[in-house]
């Protein structure tokens, strides 16, 4: 293709009446342009008129024409990008203002340089648009900010967004706190824009609050963003005006994200927070009634989340009379409730019963053994081969997360060789229908396999399945008898 034709498509691109027909041309002829062409297309003011009357579909094909291009000609990035992205994203019109943030969200998923300036532009024209495609906006912002975070005029940028309404607002506090949640040295910096999080948390507005707060939920995954958040007195907080005696329909619609906010607070420092709001996971255990299934289950998560260390195992057995009725009524609830919600209530127990990543020691094993034989009153793993029987892939994923966690005990070896059946049921291949239950299966049986407890017999017949693969199919031999109808 030469200049002369291109310049005919792009003026034909910019009528209504011929643009689809030219748009398919240009893409068909696309292996013959070079980089010099190329180049001149992208500053063809026939293109720009065409990308302001575009319709959805023919921006999309505009998309894989330019930028599918840029990255075969300029792979780490060029300024001949930059230049057409920063024309994008300061027209007038929005639906061109997207079209350049497409191109920069090119760039960057395939680790090509956009420039400072083309950054600063999403954060100016993109970030406040109420019709803008968020993911990629947000992904943007995410991967290429971290660079050029403390520099003060992209604090400036994004402190003159938070004058927007409050779905803007949510956007950079989501972008901040994600990048704070990477890179935890950035806190202080970020310090004047989650201020103003924690302001909007205080409004009256429902809506608002259950965002915010879940967006500050990140902060909590680091022992940085902890101390911030304790140092902002905000446990007590959220204690206070979202976790009350009675659940009313307001509360009823933060509750969820207050009570995974504390959680993960139990989870990143479980001694120091638990012995300090200890009355929020009494509140937990009232809620673990099945009178409201949503609640019930939330409220599992979050037993679950402060039961997975060993301090929060620790902790909950203190809480005798609370923990054995709420283990004695587990496996009913599980029976009754939802299919939905029977895969996180086997995340719970799943949850409280792991070793974790830390040494198990005999007082950990002694409290989950105690745990699972009062949910079961048994000394067999009944319960969780009743799981596995279930057709469903995730009941039995689920179930085989749970087998993992117990086995790692000594006790829960010994309860898997007691239980009748399970053994030959998990070495039953045919129940294999999918491929991701197939390979966890694989790495549960061979981790029962090593298991110096189990009698020989047993561990033989594991390490032959072990010693066949996760995908082993017997073949079948069919002899063919001359003369057979």
């Amino acid at each position: 293709m030469d200049v002369n034709q291109l310049e005919l498509l792009m003026r034909n691109l910019a009528i209504k009446e011929t643009r689809t027909n030219s748009l398919d041309v240009l893409e068909s002829k696309l292996a013959d342009v070079d980089q010099d062409i190329y180049e001149v297309m992208l500053c063809s003011e026939s293109l720009f008129k065409f990308l302001a009357d575009a319709n959805s579909d023919q921006h999309t094909t505009a998309s894989r024409i330019i930028y599918d291009k840029a990255l075969e000609f300029y792979p780490n990035g060029s300024v001949v990008i930059d230049q057409f992205v920063e024309r994008c994203l300061t027209h007038p019109k929005n639906t061109v203002k997207q079209f350049g943030l497409r191109g920069a969200a090119a760039m960057v998923y395939h680790s090509a340089a956009i420039s400072p300036n083309n950054i600063q532009l999403i954060i100016l024209q993109c970030l406040p648009m109420k019709e803008v495609y968020v993911n990629t906006l947000m992904n943007v912002l995410i991967k290429s900010l971290p660079p050029i975070f403390t520099e003060p005029v992209v604090q400036k940028n994004l402190l003159s967004v938070l004058t927007s309404d409050e779905t803007i607002r949510c956007r950079v506090y989501e972008i901040v706190c994600t990048i704070v949640e990477q890179h935890p040295a950035y806190l202080q910096i970020a310090d004047p824009i989650i201020k103003r999080a924690l302001i909007d948390l205080e409004k009256d507005d429902v809506l608002l609050q259950t965002s915010v707060l879940q967006i500050l939920t990140q902060l909590l995954t680091t022992k940085e963003g902890y101390d911030y958040v304790e140092a902002h007195d905000l446990f007590r907080k959220v204690c206070t005006n979202f976790v009350p005696d009675k659940v009313t329909p307001y509360v009823r619609f933060v509750l969820p994200n207050a009570l995974k906010f504390l959680a993960s607070a139990a989870l990143i420092q479980p001694g120091l927070f638990l012995a300090r709001h200890p009355e929020w996971v009494t509140f937990m255990f009232d809620l673990t009634s099945p009178e409201d299934p949503m609640l019930m289950t939330i409220a599992y998560d979050c037993l679950g989340m402060v039961g997975s260390t060993h301090e929060g195992k620790v902790f909950l057995n203190y809480q005798k009379s609370k923990m054995e009725i709420f283990l004695k009524e587990f496996p009913g609830v599980l029976h009754s409730t939802l299919e939905a919600y029977k895969v996180r209530l086997i995340e719970c127990l799943t949850n409280l019963l792991t070793g974790g990543s830390e040494p198990i020691d005999n007082m950990i094993s002694s409290i989950t053994q105690e745990w699972y034989e009062t949910m079961t009153d048994s000394k067999d793993l009944e319960l969780v081969h009743e799981l596995f029987k279930v057709p469903f892939p995730n009941i039995k994923m689920a179930a085989l997360k749970l087998l993992s966690a117990i086995v790692d005990h000594r006790w829960g070896q010994l309860f898997f060789q007691n239980t009748a059946g399970f053994n030959e049921l998990l070495l039953n291949r045919r129940m294999d229908n999918d491929v991701n239950v197939a390979q966890f299966k694989f790495d549960v049986i061979k981790k029962l396999s090593l298991c110096t407890t189990l009698e020989s017999f047993v561990a033989n017949a594991l390490k032959q399945y072990v010693s066949e693969g996760a995908f082993y199919r017997k073949a079948v031999v069919e002899v063919a008898v001359e003369g057979d109808q």
